[in-house]
């Protein structure tokens, strides 16, 4: 099994490159051209480390890489497996989740963990220029696609542009934000802000998403701006690293 998997890849030991970087690349080569699929098995560590003759400490540490990377998934007590491919997010058009997973023929649900309003932060009142203290209504959402948690958000959007928002009794786990502050309060969203940045996910955090506490997280801030340049909601979204990449195209 393990040398029709590997095919005509080889380690190079006189490479200055470590052994343990080269079989990460040569897993990834394999997963790149075809060779191997979504949902295949890898072979064991012990064979992986007979066929290339390395210390199977070697093969752990290039599978613990690429499992980190989300390029694989460990299955207890059934082994190593390749991972669906991550789902690209462009950073150049403002979409919703719920628009985002429709247009990649994905089924998107959300559960709604917390609504209630509260005293705005330093950090927050400035992203919605609004005064520290100042009401805003904070909305915690875990995202799936298909079923699988993909992300947790917090919005923060100033009560005294939806004061009432609370009493409404909107299906905020059927339907979009965007859509339904387009609907019931004639908003229109123009533009935003945004920035991204890695880290490790929290206890609770990590246990809302399905991960391993200290896995890596995609954190993406937004700050949405209205027609009249004024911020409309500030957004906090954690996604899962091992089930999405962001895209951002650069021109000149």
């Amino acid at each position: 099994m393990t040398a029709s998997f590997f095919g005509e890849m080889t380690l190079q030991t006189d490479s200055p490159v470590p052994l343990y970087f080269q079989l990460q690349a040569i897993i990834k080569r394999l997963i790149e051209t075809g060779h191997v699929s979504c949902g295949d098995r890898l072979p064991s560590e012990r064979q992986i480390a007979e066929w290339a003759m390395i210390n199977r400490l070697t093969v752990r540490q290039a599978l613990a890489a690429l499992v980190n990377e989300g390029v694989l998934i460990r299955r207890r007590g059934l082994g190593t497996f390749v991972a669906p491919p991550k789902l690209e997010q462009g950073l150049t058009k403002l979409t919703s989740f719920t628009e985002d997973m429709l247009r990649r023929g994905l089924s998107p649900s959300t559960v709604v963990l917390s609504l209630s309003v509260q005293a705005a932060e330093q950090r927050i009142a400035q992203a919605l220029w609004l005064t520290p203290g100042e009401e805003v209504i904070v909305l915690e959402r875990l995202r799936l696609a298909d079923d699988k948690p993909m992300a947790l958000e917090v919005s923060h959007m100033p009560y005294r542009r939806f004061p009432d928002f609370l009493t409404a009794e909107f299906d905020l786990a059927r339907t979009s934000l965007y859509e339904l502050l387009r609907r019931h309060y004639n908003v229109e969203f123009a533009r935003a802000i945004e920035t991204l940045e890695a880290r490790s996910a929290l206890s609770r955090e990590a246990e809302l998403l399905g991960i391993a506490s200290g896995a890596p997280l995609l954190a993406r801030e937004r700050t949405t701006l209205d027609r009249a340049d004024v911020p409309l909601e500030h957004v906090r979204s954690l996604y899962r690293a091992d089930r999405y990449r962001f895209v951002i195209e650069v021109v000149k």
